[in-house]
């Protein structure tokens, strides 16, 4: 089991896979694509991205779970990368 500190740096690194992966592909990773590049696995990225979320770091407006549903917090990019107005 990871400490504290060892949480809080996964977390940091799925989020920044996460925020370089939306700036190459415009939509956010699978939860195996995070798991895959970090090394880490699936369930570990769905426990992550939730807190990423209740700490508002996170957004989504779908079902808890769903693929691909969450983006940075602050941000309007939909499907095909186009801002909503």
């Amino acid at each position: 089991m990871h400490s504290r500190k060892e949480g809080a740096a996964i977390r940091e690194e799925v989020y920044r896979f996460i925020a370089k992966y939306i700036t190459v592909h415009v939509c956010p990773p699978s939860y195996k694509e995070i798991a895959d590049a970090l090394g880490i696995s699936i369930s570990t990225v769905r426990r992550h991205i939730q807190e990423l979320i209740d700490e508002e770091i996170l957004e989504t407006d779908a079902e808890p779970g769903t693929q691909r549903a969450f983006r940075i917090r602050g941000t309007r990019v939909g499907k095909r990368g186009k801002e909503h107005e």
